[in-house]
């Protein structure tokens, strides 16, 4: 048992390299120009808003409820959420588009006004909350699930 366990794990870790290798290699980088901070790469290949003022690829990709490994690029912009939102919608023509209010994973924040955009296992979401200044932004690029 504890070998078919270690051989899960084992395939588990050889997909998320070949996931990231593939996002670093394939042509999806794009750099966030964000002043006066450092470029932030976006590995997801998925749009990214023009106006931001913070960014940050997460390292590592992460599993979502699904089980599908997905690598996440989160963001922020002073512009108002729903000019935000209605950019992404005109950027990600064929997403399918719910409420975050909907989704489990956003359930714990207070006042959430946001969307959530999914192209297949990959989507974007755009909120924000009654205690923020500013829209948040999260590109998740996801692989399928092991």
């Amino acid at each position: 048992m504890r070998r078919i366990a270690a051989r899960a794990g084992k395939k588990r870790r050889a997909g998320r390299r070949n996931m990231n290798a593939a996002l670093l290699t394939g042509g999806f980088l794009c750099v966030a120009a964000i002043a006066p901070a450092q470029p932030v790469y976006n590995l997801t290949g998925l749009p990214l808003y023009p106006n931001l003022s913070r960014a940050k690829m997460d390292g590592v990709a992460r599993t979502d409820a699904l089980g599908h490994w997905c690598n996440r690029f989160a963001a922020e912009t002073f512009d108002r959420n729903d000019v935000v939102q209605d950019w992404y919608r005109k950027a990600l023509v064929n997403a399918s588009e719910t409420d975050l209010n909907n989704d489990e994973r956003y359930k714990s924040l207070v006042k959430l006004s946001g969307i959530k955009l999914a192209l297949g296992i990959d989507y974007v979401t755009v909120y924000r909350t009654a205690n923020q200044t500013t829209t948040s932004i999260e590109l998740f690029r996801c692989s399928a699930a092991t």
